[in-house]
């Protein structure tokens, strides 16, 4: 079972008249349950917008003549939102047959909406300062 909530009086009534009475039964049953609260991940709107202005950013860099892809400035544009926000990056080890550095951590497709809406920010300000329109 999987429920949104946004605000205290809703979250109070779907926790009392659906989480509760399910939540109840089933552990009357015998069955052992667990309870996961977590926030809410990035909306489809925020993902949109942010890889919108990720493939603006990589059409006028590679006018500039950059070789990278789309994909490779959202890698980029991540690491340096991650480093100028203090944010745990990642990290890089050696591949399994040690030939070349691979880069695991921070992705994407786990930001909160919160931290969508940060990044989004961040892409803002990075593409202004950089003279890159993004909108």
């Amino acid at each position: 079972m999987k429920i949104a909530v946004w605000e205290p009086v809703q979250a109070h009534k779907e926790m009392m008249t659906v989480i509760w009475p399910t939540l109840k039964s089933m552990l009357m049953a015998g069955h052992k349950m667990t309870i996961e609260i977590k926030q809410s991940k990035r909306s489809v709107e925020q993902n949109a917008m942010f890889h919108s202005m990720i493939d603006k950013i990589s059409k006028q860099m590679a006018a500039a003549g950059s070789t990278w892809t789309a994909d490779d400035w959202k890698r980029l544009l991540i690491d340096q939102w991650a480093h100028d926000t203090n944010r745990k990056i990642g990290k890089v080890c050696p591949s399994l047959d040690g030939e070349r550095i691979v880069q695991l951590g921070l992705q994407s497709h786990k930001f909160t909406t919160s931290e969508s809406s940060e990044f989004i920010e961040f892409l803002l300000a990075w593409s202004a300062d950089k003279g890159i329109d993004v909108s």
